[in-house]
């Protein structure tokens, strides 16, 4: 991949002239460059353990005019390299090289994701996100993609309870339908991963333009969208490169929504009931009917 090759050509050819916290910094990207590409010049510092100005310094000295050039190249060597059958290559690779059966790789895989998600989303953020929801008149959802479902399941579970709850899922004029009867009292709820589509730009800069309260569940996107997005969770899904799971991303909707009944627990009962009943009543209940 010339991209790539032009990129690590760039750091090696100057890696002798760097400071040791520079030199850290290059011998990160050309081991992690996939991973770096999303990574803010805070985010990068914090992670090696050196000053943000040390990062800045350094994109300068291999010969970018700021950090956000450098991450701009990543992003495009990532979207280039980073193909659905790439991931899913590299995936089956792990996979192959792991002992034991498959379904066990993939269940202690699901567990090591999700353990990390106690350290990568804070505790007071799943608070705000919480308080946007309670806060709304109507919840909007968004997701295409794999992230579809995710939006789904958040507007039928919160409908459930009771709650005018759209979901956004199309695209096009479709997607404008729904999208343009935001206003300041709803609350978005989105997600996306990795990429981004015209859609998530539409629906981030739209909720904002109109003062709507969003919330933002993503992987890598968190810099882009940080200036759009209310409250922002880390659902870390496993290294960018690789074939992705959304056990995290589906565990931070059902906490969302679990933590909205537990805050509005009668409201929440009397619409299940309400909707029991109505199943019940027009012969709708599978259940009651069998």
């Amino acid at each position: 991949m010339q991209e790539l090759d032009d990129f690590r050509y760039r750091l090696e050819s100057r890696f002798t002239d760097l400071t040791k916290s520079e030199r850290a910094i290059a011998s990160y990207l050309l081991a992690s460059h996939d991973e770096a590409a999303f990574l803010s010049a805070a985010e990068l510092s914090h992670r090696l353990g050196i000053s943000a100005a040390t990062v800045v310094r350094f994109a300068r000295t291999v010969g970018y005019d700021g950090y956000p050039s450098l991450r701009r190249d990543l992003q495009s060597i990532f979207r280039v390299k980073t193909t659905p059958a790439v991931r899913l290559r590299h995936k089956l690779q792990e996979l192959s090289s792991a002992q034991g059966h498959i379904f066990a790789k993939i269940v202690e895989m699901e567990v090591d994701y999700l353990t990390e998600a106690l350290h990568t989303i804070e505790a007071a953020d799943m608070d705000r996100a919480v308080q946007v929801l309670l806060g709304a008149r109507r919840i909007f959802t968004y997701g295409i993609g794999p992230s579809r479902m995710l939006a789904e399941l958040a507007e039928l579970r919160l409908r459930r309870f009771g709650i005018t709850t759209l979901a956004m899922t199309a695209s096009g004029r479709d997607l404008v339908e729904t999208l343009q009867l935001l206003e300041p009292t709803d609350a978005l709820l989105a997600a996306g991963f990795q990429r981004i589509p015209a859609e998530l730009k539409a629906v981030m800069g739209h909720a904002r333009a109109v003062g709507c309260p969003s919330i933002l569940i993503t992987d890598t996107l968190g810099a882009t969208f940080r200036e759009h997005a209310s409250v922002i969770l880390a659902a870390r899904r496993g290294p960018v490169s690789t074939f992705h799971s959304l056990t995290v991303p589906m565990a931070i909707v059902n906490s969302l929504v679990l933590s909205v009944a537990m805050a509005r627990p009668q409201g929440s009962l009397a619409a299940l009931e309400r909707f029991q009943q109505i199943r019940t009543d027009y012969g709708l209940d599978l259940t009651a009917a069998a």
